[in-house]
């Protein structure tokens, strides 16, 4: 009973923001993927496709900083190259901050834009194209863009002064230049040095705007940001900001939703595998999914996706008290046990709950329901860390159960504010 597909969660999900297809068609999900370096000797590029496919996703987001470099242009040709015969489609996403010359993109765009495997979509089944950044080149130039090039357009726009602080003015300025908006900083809580949970609030603005401007709007998901690279060490909270952020849009019910990212191994917010020879040894010190696997998570995606039963644990492999370089922000991290799960609808007659322990004592033993459960339990200390759900005799049903013990070391030199991630079995 507690695999199977369950047809009153189906429908609630289905008027939220994710069904599949053949349910509402205008509603897709994507994965932002990061193209990096990806050794053509071997098959990374198909078991990206291949696990995203599993997931449930309709689409890479392939974000390109460096258009013109020849590595950047054998990843995407292997990934178009493997998903030509397959239902799953490939768009650009273009990256200002790592080239703000969008004729730059463009020639990459000229050589994929007729691929079978490219999306298409809207009335006119257009070749779709978003960024990552963009607000900041102006409407004109993106006018530009989108009318030379005939594609349905949904960049990232917020480096405009009115996107959040005016948007219905944002739309009269930009309305003709675009098909829609991305925003990406919302996925998560602003920096902060306390404890703060992630806000619709802005989401909510621009979507309305949007839909009084005729537009779509594409809202992002993600799980964390931690990043101890390139000359800064960030951290933005990810407790529960994953289930949260999902409740958001079910509740705000975007045309399109971005899982932000499939790969990005610099930021920790990957959901897939990050393959290391497109990464420095300084990022892999930290963001090494061999050993920081966050695959538990895609389980809790595809349900959210599909409608299926899953769930996850996670929880940083230190303390707060650990005694090394902290990243700025490391004060919105808590001691806690994260996890989320789930469960069919007929779920609420079996006395079902979620037993949480840390280093080998119970931290709580909490009661779910059909649908989403989540939480973060407070009390984390070191050692292991396990998640059980129970039926109502306290028989074990599954269990998720971390593969690193929790310390207070740094490593390094440094406290590593990376997720751990288990998946339930």
């Amino acid at each position: 009973m507690y695999g199977k597909i369950n047809s009153a969660l189906t429908l609630l999900l289905a008027g939220s923001a994710f069904i599949t297809r053949s349910v509402v068609e205008s509603k897709l999900v994507f994965a932002h993927y990061m193209v990096g370096t990806v050794d053509s000797q071997t098959t990374h590029a198909q078991q990206d496709i291949d696990g995203a496919i599993n997931v449930g996703f309709d689409a890479f987001a392939l974000n390109v900083g460096s258009p013109g470099a020849d590595w950047a242009k054998n990843t995407v040709q292997q990934l178009f190259d493997y998903a030509g015969d397959k239902s799953f489609k490939l768009f650009f996403s273009f990256d200002f901050y790592g080239n703000g010359d969008i004729s730059q993109h463009q020639t990459l765009f000229n050589q994929f834009k007729d691929h079978p495997a490219h999306l298409r979509y809207g009335p006119n089944d257009l070749p779709v194209v978003s960024s990552y950044s963009g607000g900041s080149i102006g409407p004109d130039t993106w006018r530009n863009f989108k009318n030379t090039n005939n594609v349905y357009l949904i960049p990232n726009p917020e480096a405009d002064g009115n996107y959040y602080n005016n948007p219905a003015a944002f739309f009269q300025s930009w309305g003709d230049a675009i098909d829609g908006v991305f925003s990406w900083e919302t996925a998560w809580p602003e920096t902060s040095e306390t404890p703060t949970n992630v806000s619709s609030a802005r989401d909510e603005a621009v979507k309305s705007a949007a839909d009084a401007a005729g537009k779509a709007y594409v809202m992002g998901l993600s799980s964390l940001q931690y990043k101890h690279c390139c000359g800064d060490s960030w951290y933005r909270g990810g407790e529960t900001n994953l289930p949260e952020r999902m409740e958001q849009i079910l509740s705000v019910s975007p045309e399109f939703t971005e899982v932000i990212t499939w790969n990005d191994a610099g930021e920790s917010h990957y959901i897939g595998p990050c393959w290391a020879e497109g990464l420095t040894s300084e990022i892999l010190q930290y963001g090494n999914s061999d050993t920081m696997p966050h695959s538990g998570w895609q389980p809790l995606l595809a349900s959210f996706i599909d409608a299926f039963k899953a769930g996850a644990l996670w929880y940083r492999g230190v303390l707060t008290s650990c005694s090394g370089d902290k990243p700025r922000g490391s004060g919105a991290a808590v001691d806690a046990v994260n996890y989320a799960v789930v469960l069919p609808a007929d779920s609420d007659s079996n006395g079902l709950s979620v037993r949480v322990s840390s280093g080998g004592r119970v931290l709580a033993t909490q009661p779910v329901r059909g649908g989403l459960n989540y939480n973060s339990v407070a009390g984390m200390t070191t050692g292991a860390q396990k998640m059980e759900l129970i039926d109502g005799s306290g028989r074990v049903i599954a269990s998720a159960n971390g593969a690193v013990d929790v310390s207070n070391d740094a490593t390094n030199g440094f406290c590593n504010y990376n997720y751990y991630v288990a998946g339930l079995q």
